[in-house]
């Protein structure tokens, strides 16, 4: 990540603004990350920036990771290069920053770490929850059937019984299309009710 000299020894002049203002904002990227963005003009805009400077440099994918690429792609850069620089800078070694020009003014890096820490651990937490399977529909159905059946001792829509009993519209569909099935529930149009049967009084 050669932020040190962008023309590589030649004049200013020689390189296309372009290319200058996508290094400006690579620079700024790691100053807000690393360097003292919380004296902005509020506190609260501070560690907004050194959030979205770490999302920037660090996503894996996504809009922030697309952003990284393309931009480092124009001037000749590897984002992912870019990226594992400066996470070897959040993991401990204070080295991967030398070539950067500005690092006198990068002393916050521990403030970064911080930050990386958390964000680690919020990345680790969403991964769980995506691989939480959901319950059986089986089980679902189970559970939904007896407060559904309940509830229809008078006509009822699909989305009431689903906003009453809290099951999806899915589930409360299921139950409702078993027990008409059976003949333990009829259909009113839009909505559903238990039939005035013996038959039906028993089986409910």
């Amino acid at each position: 990540m050669m932020l040190t000299d962008p023309d590589f020894g030649q004049h200013n002049s020689r390189t296309p603004p372009e290319e200058l203002l996508i290094f400006a904002v690579l620079s700024r990227a790691i100053l807000d990350l690393f360097g003292p963005v919380a004296l902005a003009s509020n506190k609260a805009e501070g560690k907004k920036s050194r959030y979205e400077a770490l999302r920037f440099l660090t996503d894996h994918s996504g809009a922030w990771a697309k952003r990284r690429t393309e931009l480092c792609d124009a001037i000749g850069f590897n984002g992912d290069d870019v990226r594992a620089r400066v996470i070897r800078v959040l993991e401990g070694d204070t080295r991967a920053l030398d070539v950067y020009e500005g690092r006198g003014s990068l002393n916050q890096v521990e403030k970064a770490r911080e930050l990386w820490e958390c964000e680690k651990q919020a990345r680790a937490d969403a991964q769980t929850r995506r691989k939480v399977k959901p319950k059986r529909q089986g089980v679902r159905y189970m559970e939904a059937r007896p407060k559904v059946m309940a509830l229809l001792d008078r006509p009822r829509t699909v989305k009431e019984l689903s906003d009453e009993t809290g099951f999806s519209d899915g589930v409360v569909r299921t139950v409702l299309n078993k027990a008409i099935e059976k003949g333990t529930v009829e259909k009113q149009g839009a909505a559903y009710r238990v039939p005035d049967t013996p038959v039906a009084a028993t089986a409910a």
